[in-house]
């Protein structure tokens, strides 16, 4: 098969400490199943693997775990697990995915290294080589905030700043975008929280973009660009009212056509007595558009408030939303000839 093939050749392409990384040897299926499962051509990385002498990664994890080991008490070990941080940092060894879920840690274990941290929090080319999306900064953000840590006032600006290089990482759509926020009382806590981001990143990133956020009636949030992605973040949610959901408001107070319209909501809302079918018909007669609709449920609830052409139900939220727009827009039945692409 060619993706057993393919599989294989990646295998072969290994150096040491990749195949070190991922032997998974405490796993029910190893690396080491999967290279007597796959044949890969012979290299010396896989040889040592097969043999079992290959040195074990050194990861992040393993390092702290070591410290950890070596340490005969509290003191003892908060140094070595110090001094593993600055380790990492200084020979740029933490990948960046890394040091976003570690901020805290390294506010706690290793102030003296934050500088360097920070740093590298900001480094274009580290930003652009990872890829990394806005999104996956929120979880940063809240623990270095809730931590209470001498230097945690440090890290929030050079947070804002990288989630502002992240941009380019995200992909920007032709024509006009209306993002349409619940602002209910359902949405409190996490849910809101994604959601105004979300809208952030999206009306950052593209200039047609428009904002609304929505609970009993319908309001247009006018935002200024140039502001940080995290201040328009808070400037959206502070216009969450509360109350209940009205998924009909965003039809009846839109006049304008727009080429998608990207609902964040918890999908929590019958206001109306009915879904909101016929006002999303009488906005495209209005209008004359025919927008594609994507109604991301950001509490996972699977919820779909009016099922049509064109209209998507994307449940929770990743780093994959915007790949998965892209893909529906360009065709509708994208996810199930990926799907069907996938040999097993």
């Amino acid at each position: 098969m060619p993706s057993r093939r393919a599989s294989a050749r990646a295998l072969a392409e290994f150096d040491e400490y990749q195949l070190a990384k991922y032997r998974r040897d405490t796993a029910e299926l190893k690396l080491v199943d999967a290279v007597n499962l796959l044949h890969p051509p012979h290299s010396e990385p896989l040889r040592k693997l097969m043999r079992g002498d290959l040195a074990p990664a050194a990861t992040w994890e393993t390092k702290l775990t070591q410290a950890g080991a070596r340490g005969e008490n509290e003191e003892e070990v908060a140094e070595l697990k110090s001094a593993a941080w600055e380790e990492l940092i200084a020979s740029r060894k933490l990948g960046y995915f890394a040091l976003l879920r570690n901020l805290r840690n390294i506010l706690e274990q290793a102030p003296q290294c934050v500088d360097a941290a920070l740093a590298m929090l900001v480094d274009e080319r580290l930003i652009a080589k990872s890829l990394v999306l806005p999104f996956r900064y929120l979880t940063a953000l809240e623990a270095v905030q809730s931590s209470k840590l001498p230097r945690a006032s440090d890290v929030l600006p050079a947070l804002s700043e990288a989630v502002d290089k992240s941009l380019a990482n995200v992909p920007a759509f032709d024509g006009r975008t209306l993002i349409a926020l619940d602002g209910s009382g359902s949405m409190n806590g996490r849910p809101l929280a994604i959601g105004s981001l979300f809208a952030a990143v999206l009306a950052k990133a593209n200039v047609g973009a428009t904002v609304m956020v929505f609970s009993n009636d319908a309001d247009f949030v006018a935002l200024n660009r140039r502001d940080s992605t995290l201040t328009l973040t808070r400037e959206i949610a502070r216009h969450a009212p509360g109350g209940g959901t009205n998924f009909h408001a965003i039809f009846q107070r839109t006049t304008c056509a727009y080429d998608r319209i990207v609902i964040l909501s918890d999908m929590q809302g019958w206001m109306g007595h009915q879904a909101p079918t016929d006002t999303f018909a009488a906005y495209k007669q209005r209008t004359g558009c025919d927008p594609h609709v994507f109604s991301f449920d950001l509490a996972g609830y699977g919820t779909l408030q009016f099922p049509e052409r064109n209209v998507y139900c994307l449940a929770g939220f990743s780093d994959k939303a915007f790949q998965t727009m892209r893909f529906l827009e360009e065709d509708k039945h994208a996810l199930v000839h990926e799907i069907e692409a996938i040999e097993l």
